[in-house]
């Protein structure tokens, strides 16, 4: 991250807390911290006002701060949740209000941080903040979205590897750890999720991690993995069958690729991420699967794997330029199997771009 990036996402988060009237945020969600200040260690939490920026470490992580934390002041604790320091300085200052992220602040924690500014004497009111710098990190920047060009150029390869490998008779924690290894090789910093591996009848289930299964010729296979480059994620998802393809297998595979290139093509700066997914649950419900598709359509990717916009019957706000999201609609049949195929894309000025680049054949091995 370079230094002009840094600056202008406090900048960007400044500007945003004066508009709605916020004087100080805790932020303690690894994530937010990590895309405010580069920070990338486990433990720490930055104080944010309009004026002043600070990171809280500990002793394992404070020269790693002063080096990825350029534009904050580094303030040495005992542990993640050590608030004593924050509880003095929002005393100084007068600070009357401070905002939590309320969905990455334990009860414990909120309860110690009370604890500090009640020993401090320090009148200050503890508000909620929901999605605060989620909603920032949604529109990504140049440099963002090829850091997670370069983690799905690694997903890609090492699925291409991975797949060229399938055969009956290899189990499906042997092709997750085959695609773990190559994920690794290929410069995958971490795995974003637990790789999906689930073949068979297990491959109606979404999120069916893998296990000790044989996987059968005739059977259906669902992959879905991911890479970390540059702290960005990625995410694609593939379903093979090992062998020819029965006739319902490949209706199902038509509908599902079908059904994507739909939804794909209706996206546009503007347009309601709750529309989206609409058109496509609408689609596979005239077809009679509309009750076999029962995740949303997709999600944005970023940092996390899982982030803002959310795609689905639930999702707010509207898609614009420079958010990066995943397609992916599937058709689950409980006892038969699963289908499902999952791209990311990148809405630009000229409309959406696929990042994933994977091919999407069918037949294997």
């Amino acid at each position: 991250m370079t230094s002009f990036e840094m600056e202008s996402r406090l900048t960007k988060a400044r500007r945003k807390m004066t508009d709605e009237g916020i004087e100080a945020v805790l932020v303690t969600h690894n994530a937010n911290v990590f895309y405010l200040s580069g920070f990338s260690g486990s433990s720490g939490f930055i104080l944010l006002t309009l004026e002043e920026a600070f990171l809280y470490t500990d002793f394992r992580y404070l020269q790693q701060a002063e080096e990825q934390a350029r534009f904050f002041e580094v303030v040495r604790v005992t542990g993640s949740n050590d608030y004593e320091s924050a509880a003095a300085f929002l005393k100084k200052k007068g600070l009357k209000t401070l905002y939590l992220e309320e969905a990455h602040i334990t009860l414990r924690e909120y309860n110690q941080l009370q604890e500090k500014i009640r020993l401090t004497a320090a009148a200050v009111e503890l508000l909620p903040l929901h999605n605060f710098f989620e909603e920032l990190r949604a529109l990504k920047e140049d440099s963002e979205i090829e850091l997670i060009k370069s983690a799905a150029a690694a997903a890609d390869e090492a699925l291409r590897q991975t797949v060229s490998l399938l055969k009956p008779g290899m189990t499906e924690l042997e092709v997750a750890s085959e695609l773990e290894y190559r994920l690794r090789r290929g410069g995958s910093e971490r795995l974003p999720f637990d790789i999906i591996v689930a073949s068979g009848v297990r491959s109606s289930l979404p999120h069916g991690v893998a296990t000790g299964k044989l996987i059968n010729e005739g059977e259906l296979v669902t992959i879905d993995c991911g890479a970390v480059y540059g702290g960005y994620s990625s995410d694609v998802s593939r379903t093979f069958v090992l062998g020819s393809p029965s006739q319902k297998q490949q209706e199902i595979f038509d509908l599902v690729l079908e059904a994507q290139q739909l939804g794909i093509g209706s996206l546009k700066s503007g347009v309601e991420c709750s529309s989206v997914d609409a058109l496509v649950r609408n689609y596979l419900q005239k077809r009679g699967y509309g009750s076999c598709f029962g995740h949303g359509l997709g999600h944005g990717v970023g940092i996390e794997v899982h982030e803002l916009p959310t795609l689905s019957p639930r999702g707010k706000g509207t898609l614009q330029e420079g958010m990066v999201f995943t397609v992916e609609p599937g058709i689950y049949l409980e006892g038969w199997g699963g289908v499902r195929i999952e791209d990311l894309v990148v809405l630009t000025p000229g409309g959406p771009r696929i990042i994933t680049a994977v091919e999407k054949y069918f037949e294997v091995g």
